[in-house]
């Protein structure tokens, strides 16, 4: 069986870089990674538009033709974090390829080429923008309203972001604690749910099991996914509707409460331990050693006088 899953992908290699990466990206999608796999797929989708071809063989990998890809991503207008993200999906499945020997290139060609991460500005908003989002008048009911509460409800949740609120189960909640592992690093993180945001969870809840309507009970994971990046770019396309309504100079996007919380959270000399420990940032190590230090009242009035917007 091995032995025809290798002349399988040495087939696909002899077709080309996109079709044995399309291949890959099946592979991670029956194994449930919808995440990496559409990564992957954008990016060979850039790779694509760059080559004007389908078929890119594997000999063009060469230093001088992915640095002219690096220029040509930024002269479309991306920037240099988004160009570094492609590049490094790109390399992993080119490594893939190498590692399950169905290619075998005399030197590497990504060798010089960047593909690190650079650092982003934190952007956080001052308290009397997020009472302006907090106060808007938007009608009961309709798909702004839910926006403007999920953006609340993260700066409520400890920054909890957008995926960990999709996937966030009623079974979740208990005694005022709701405890819950990221989806991103599957870190387990719990803290009290203060009254606004009870109120929160109280106004949309219905039979299913999640607390906000749009993961299905009935679907399979790979339906659920679709809902998931669906409703994430409803969401931030409903913030910048929210901020030009609240008479907000920054563009919203969903992370913006997350980095608002944090940054509130140490203006109010909460423990850097516990920001990290909430944000699920800190390895579990350091974050129990602190943990143990601090009693649950404390946490409990240090976050209450965070995310009071009253």
């Amino acid at each position: 069986m091995e032995e025809n899953n290798q002349m399988k992908k040495k087939g696909m290699a002899r077709n080309g870089f996109v079709v044995y990466a399309l291949g890959v990206i099946d592979e991670m999608e029956r194994g449930g990674r919808y995440g990496m796999a559409q990564a992957y797929r954008n990016s060979v989708k850039s790779l694509v538009q760059f080559t004007g071809s389908q078929r890119v063989p594997f000999q063009l990998f060469r230093f001088e033709m992915l640095k002219a890809y690096e220029g040509w991503l930024l002269q479309e207008g991306c920037c240099e974090n988004t160009v570094h993200y492609y590049l490094r999906n790109l390399r992993a499945i080119y490594n893939k390829a190498v590692k399950e020997k169905v290619i075998r290139p005399r030197m590497n060609p990504f060798l010089g080429i960047s593909t690190e991460a650079m650092p982003t500005r934190k952007r956080s908003l001052p308290r009397k923008w997020l009472k302006r989002i907090k106060n808007l008048g938007l009608e009961k009911g309709s798909s702004l309203a839910m926006s403007r509460d999920m953006f609340l409800f993260s700066f409520y949740a400890c920054g909890m972001g957008f995926a960990d609120m999709v996937n966030l189960e009623h079974a979740r909640i208990e005694h005022e604690i709701i405890c819950y592992e990221r989806v991103k690093t599957g870190r387990q993180i719990s803290f009290f749910a203060e009254p606004p945001l009870q109120e929160i969870i109280e106004r949309y809840r219905t039979d299913s099991r999640y607390v906000w309507p749009v993961l299905s009970d009935d679907a399979d994971d790979a339906e659920n996914y679709k809902h998931y990046r669906s409703a994430l770019v409803t969401f931030n396309r409903h913030l910048k509707k929210i901020a030009a309504m609240a008479d907000i100079t920054e563009s919203l996007s969903s992370y913006m409460a997350r980095h608002s919380w944090a940054t509130a959270a140490r203006n109010k000399l909460m423990p850097t331990a516990v920001i990290s420990s909430y944000l699920g940032h800190a390895s579990e190590r350091t974050t129990q050693i602190y943990l143990d230090s601090f009693d649950r009242g404390v946490m409990k009035r240090l976050n209450h006088k965070v995310i009071n917007l009253e």
